[in-house]
């Protein structure tokens, strides 16, 4: 009901209730919730830049982070939280491996704050003293992407049952099935730039009245087109 109570162009009030000054307990319960809600520990964002790393494909950046989330004083009136700038973001990486599909702008994550200045140890990971005396501010946080997003254009489905799909923006699928893996490209269809080594059949056409096997076809005496079925 806060929201209900502010007016436009009214001035700040704090947010101190006539119930808060009802005892001792209760003053220091109110300064003690005013102290709580100056911690910064999570709250969902908007990425507005990217700044990727070097190389290819590319060291982890940095991005840029609006704050959904306003601030109210004690008569709703609300004030925007702003950016923070420069956080690194999260990507999914072990040992040698990493998925690199890095932040856009215009997605939607969180930014998880950290207890202490962590300045010191973006810039030169592993033990470091924190770069200052600042605790539980989002500026020392990290961004965090895939949330309250829309389904993407390009997906990597790792589907409950223990099978994937794998498919592209232009439509191109690859998918792991109980009977092997399948590929169905568009446009030219499957391009391979070198050789091609197969230890099973071969067969072109599958499935079609006129499918032939390349190590089984026979062709007519006259040099017509392989045998239909051979």
């Amino acid at each position: 009901m806060v929201g209900q109570t502010a007016t436009s162009g009214s001035l700040g009030a704090g947010q101190q209730s006539p119930t808060d000054s009802n005892s001792d307990f209760d003053v220091i319960t109110f300064i003690v919730r005013q102290i709580i809600a100056e911690l910064e520990i999570a709250l969902p964002v908007q990425v507005i830049a990217v700044h990727p790393g070097q190389g290819s494909p590319p060291t982890a950046g940095t991005v840029d982070v609006e704050l959904l989330v306003n601030l109210l004083d004690g008569s709703g009136n609300a004030s925007p939280q702003g950016t923070v700038f420069g956080l690194p973001y999260f990507r999914f990486q072990g040992g040698p491996w990493a998925i690199i599909c890095d932040p856009a702008v215009n997605d939607f994550g969180w930014l998880i704050g950290a207890s202490r200045d962590t300045s010191n140890v973006v810039k030169n990971p592993g033990i470091q003293n924190p770069g200052s005396f600042r605790k539980y501010s989002y500026s020392d946080g990290i961004y965090v992407g895939g949330c309250l997003n829309e389904v993407p254009a390009a997906t990597l489905w790792l589907k409950p049952d223990g099978t994937w799909v794998l498919t592209d923006k232009p439509g191109n699928v690859l998918q792991g099935t109980s009977s092997g893996i399948a590929m169905t490209p568009v446009g030219q269809g499957l391009a391979v730039n070198g050789n091609i080594s197969a230890t099973g059949t071969i067969i072109a056409g599958k499935g079609t009245a006129d499918q032939v096997g390349l190590q089984t076809h026979t062709h007519p005496a006259n040099g017509s087109p392989p045998t239909p079925g051979t």
